[in-house]
């Protein structure tokens, strides 16, 4: 492909970005739309522009032509975008390369290890890609664009593993502790009675090195500011009784990923967090934005909670029906409080040791840089 047909490619893939996601792609669909090659990527974005048209009432034949599909398949590319967003999209291709080595002594084990050691604060993701484009082999050239995002989240997948293994290290955690912390806000596999049962859905602020959850808090979906208010106040708590704040130091601040409540703006935080800050990421409501960063470091669930992020603010969800493939308890929402902090201290028992271990816990301060970060936050959900 030439110069000229790639910035082509490129123009459009922008304009379709801001047309199908106003409020900016998500980090799951921009990770799949990272990993189609750049001689795919053509179809996809043919396969994209066709559903987001027909979403909007457009005669169906054309799109069709436009995807380059028959009208029984075209209808089920459109079921697949509503179900699993562009990935629906990805055309499916059996061929495979390498396979991915996720054996404890893997090379690519050990590149993630490394990687991770220098760089904690990376996504799993740029992780995985860097592993990726080292090792060239693991993608055939003349396999589908459906194969190059399975490696990726095979990748991904190990790095995961990588990191919650390190969160165990004292060494690691010594060195890499208090660089960030993330406020997350997602649903969580357990059901609330009531008048109207709805999943339940907690807050939940996150060392990231460690994977320690500071503090947490459970509720329903309308309640996420009063939700990350308590997780905030539960964390100063934390700090403050065990010691593990690290000592004020202006060059050397936390970075903070926050995700926000449907009700709540960034703008109105920004000047509040900044001058506490190294960096601030604010992620904002829609596709699969909710639980992300939470789940980058702890994987699919908290304890033996699984993590629901994808249905953190559906509004017509039909529990019944989610109930049929699910084991969830059904309760009220002070049994189901007792619950979670259950499984939030049994997430935390062996970080908690790995902490006290790398004399953090215990022999840190009462309140150093984090706790100023969390103040800080405190103040800008009151003023929001």
């Amino acid at each position: 492909m030439d110069l000229e047909a790639q910035d082509d490619i490129e123009r459009r893939q922008q304009q379709l970005i801001a047309l199908v996601w106003p409020d900016g792609i998500s980090e799951r669909d921009r990770v799949v739309l990272d990993a189609v090659p750049a001689s795919n990527r053509k179809n996809l974005l043919d396969r994209l522009e066709a559903v987001w048209r027909a979403e909007r009432g457009e005669p169906l034949g054309p799109l069709a032509d436009l995807a380059r599909l028959k009208r029984a398949a075209f209808y089920n590319l459109r079921v697949a975008w509503r179900t699993h967003s562009l990935a629906g999209l990805v055309p499916h291709d059996t061929r495979s390369g390498r396979r991915v080595d996720a054996s404890d002594e893997s090379p690519l084990r050990k590149e993630a290890e490394t990687l991770l050691r220098s760089n904690p604060l990376s996504r799993n993701v740029d992780v995985a890609r860097r592993i990726m484009e080292a090792n060239p082999d693991l993608v055939r050239t003349d396999a589908g664009a459906n194969h190059a995002l399975t490696v990726l989240q095979r990748l991904q997948r190990l790095v995961g593993d990588e990191r919650r293994r390190l969160t165990g290290d004292p060494k690691f955690v010594r060195a890499a502790f208090g660089g960030e912390m993330v406020l997350d806000l997602t649903a969580v596999q357990i059901v609330l009675d009531g008048t109207e049962r709805a999943l339940a859905v907690a807050a939940i602020l996150m060392e990231t090195a460690s994977g320690l959850v500071l503090g947490s808090a459970l509720g329903r979906k309308d309640n996420g500011r009063a939700l990350q208010r308590e997780a905030l106040s539960a964390g100063l708590s934390f700090l403050q009784l065990n010691r593990a704040d690290l000592p004020p130091q202006p060059d050397t601040m936390p970075s903070l990923g926050w995700m926000l409540p449907p009700d709540i703006h960034a703008e109105s935080l920004i000047q509040t967090l900044e001058p506490h800050v190294s960096e601030l990421v604010m992620g904002r409501a829609g596709g699969f934005s909710f639980g992300q960063q939470v789940q980058q470091v702890t994987g699919p669930r908290i304890g033996r909670i699984p993590l629901n992020s994808r249905r953190t603010l559906l509004a017509d969800m039909d529990i019944d029906e989610y109930l049929k493939s699910r084991v969830a308890p059904i309760v009220a929402l002070e049994e189901a409080r007792g619950i979670w902090m259950r499984e939030v201290e049994r997430h935390n028992v062996d970080r908690i040791v790995a902490l006290t271990r790398a004399n953090i816990i215990g022999g840190g301060v009462t309140d150093g840089r984090l706790a100023a970060v969390i103040r800080a936050s405190l103040v800008a959900l009151q003023s929001a």
